[in-house]
């Protein structure tokens, strides 16, 4: 990365507000210097300050790390419940089964097109020595991709499950948003 395209994300930002992009992006946990370094301030004790406050408003966990050191980890529920709350309030019940009826219809086609029952059964084929390399780098791709259709498929449903009950505790917000956002990404 460039000194300018640092710069770009960095501009018009405080110490504090770096700490926080950087700290609910973690995908895994982390050191203050870490954080730090990568939120671009010099100060240890500024960046240690914001990222226990965000430990205090749960955005993130604090936890021991290998070395005895705090590290701080994503709040995966929170951001779980967020993810919620933002397909409730902005989609219909419909769009949510139509996607969830887009989603199976996709894991359907890659069942035909391999010969399969389960995303298990796919993975199950990649030790297959007939297939070519080409072949296997493909399935993986299909089979992450595969993944990520469940785990969204999952998210759908539990959002359908909680509409209702969810829906009638946002204050004048009986019907979702008509949102132009598209549920696939």
């Amino acid at each position: 990365m460039t000194d300018s395209g640092l710069n770009s994300w960095t501009e018009g930002l405080s110490s504090r507000e770096r700490v926080r992009e950087i700290a609910m992006t973690l995908t895994q946990s982390r050191s203050v210097d870490w954080v730090r370094a990568e939120a671009q301030v010099s100060s240890w004790q500024t960046a240690k300050d914001e990222l226990e406050m965000l430990v205090e408003f749960g955005q993130v966990h604090a936890i021991e790390g290998d070395d005895g050191n705090t590290k701080y980890a994503p709040n995966y529920q929170l951001r779980y419940f967020n993810e919620l709350t933002e397909l409730i309030n902005e989609h219909s019940q419909a769009d949510l089964r139509e996607e969830i009826a887009s989603i199976q219809e996709t894991i359907e086609d890659w069942m035909a097109d391999y010969g399969v029952d389960s995303c298990d059964d796919l993975e199950a084929t990649l030790t297959d020595e007939s297939l070519s390399s080409e072949d296997v780098r493909e399935r993986s791709r299909i089979l992450r991709r595969w993944e990520r259709c469940e785990d969204n498929k999952r998210l759908l449903k539990h959002a359908l499950e909680l509409y209702d009950d969810a829906q009638s505790l946002y204050p004048g917000q009986n019907e979702p948003s008509n949102s132009s956002s598209p549920l696939s990404q």
